[in-house]
């Protein structure tokens, strides 16, 4: 998830400092935020100094490893998608409704819950406190800008980097006590008081995540909230979390509407492959999709027209508005 900006930092500073930079990463996960293609610049100006792992060792059975490939190449989803629910793997439910519902359970359990997006997280994160809350478990004592409410007993995230309060983002903590709207919490790096102003706009409940969130994470179990939005970049993240179990959660009429719901998501490939594969889709995509007129150029490969595109193309009206170059070179086509 490096961006090129990040890279070019890192680079300049190991170079001040004589030390060595090491890039290490899986170009079919979710990409950077900014321009991206790092890994696959790497790999193509040091040639001669990168290495391909392929061996899998994550899971507990072997067979799961060997499907976990053929989710991280996009290879026949709709025979993956089989297998799994072999495996009883993947459940469908008969609304949205239902599934959060289940989820939510799974998660208040202590299980890893993977939505789709940001407001299935939180009505997944509010349904879990709902339930702890008639339970006992935690109580309401603060309520964030967002509107969520937070109190003893709650898991919750930080999501803005504080080096004075010594948190960082997407940690995750248990909150231990409330002092005056401030939270007292416990995690991984110790003790912290996190202030009710920071606790407003930085804190979240972190029962449910999205694929970002979870990225590099190992667990037992993993459930996998798969919908319309969803990539194949960010099902084969998440469905690829779990050591011993991974599940899959779809709404659907039946198993085969899940199915190809599942099919779909594999062919919302938003990978970052390097600037050699956009070349490559953009070349794609302009030959298939490109309206008839002059010559286009991508990269180096000048697309043929034919006696009857190029008459179309000289009766086009000449007011095209022609955009203005970015000044920012970024990686170009």
């Amino acid at each position: 998830m490096l961006d090129q900006d990040s890279a070019c930092a890192l680079v300049a500073l190991a170079d001040e400092a004589g030390a060595r930079l090491v890039l290490v990463g899986d170009r079919h996960q979710l990409p950077a935020v900014g321009r991206g293609g790092v890994l696959d610049l790497a790999c193509r100006y040091v040639p001669s100094r990168h290495l391909t792992l392929d061996g899998v060792r994550r899971f507990s059975d072997p067979r799961y490893a060997e499907l976990s490939l053929r989710m991280r190449r996009g290879d026949a989803p709709g025979a993956v998608f089989d297998e799994l629910a072999r495996r009883g793997e993947i459940q469908v439910h008969g609304s949205e409704v239902e599934r959060l519902a289940v989820l939510a359970g799974e998660a208040e359990r202590g299980e890893a819950v993977v939505a789709d997006t940001r407001e299935q997280v939180g009505k997944i994160n509010g349904l879990v406190h709902d339930l702890r809350r008639i339970t006992g478990e935690v109580s309401d004592d603060v309520m964030t800008a967002k509107g969520e409410r937070i109190g003893v007993g709650d898991v919750v995230a930080t999501r803005q980097n504080d080096a004075t309060r010594g948190v960082a983002n997407r940690e995750t903590w248990t909150v231990t006590d409330v002092i005056r709207g401030d939270l007292i919490v416990v995690g991984a790096p110790g003790r912290r008081r996190l202030p009710h102003d920071y606790v407003a706009d930085h804190v979240e409940l972190a029962y449910a995540t999205t694929a970002h969130g979870i990225q590099g994470s190992t667990v037992a179990t993993a459930h996998v909230l798969v919908g319309e939005h969803t990539s194949g970049s960010s099902a084969y993240v998440a469905m690829t979390r779990g050591r011993d179990h991974n599940i899959a959660h779809l709404v659907a009429e039946n198993l085969e509407d899940a199915r190809n719901q599942w099919v779909a998501v594999f062919g919302r490939d938003r990978a970052d492959l390097g600037p050699a594969h956009a070349a490559q889709r953009a070349a794609d995509d302009v030959e298939r999709y490109g309206p008839n007129g002059a010559p286009r150029y991508v990269g180096r490969a000048r697309r043929r027209l034919t006696n009857d595109q190029r008459a179309v193309a000289r009766q086009e009206p000449q007011s095209r508005t022609t955009p203005t170059p970015a000044r920012d070179p970024g990686i170009g086509l």
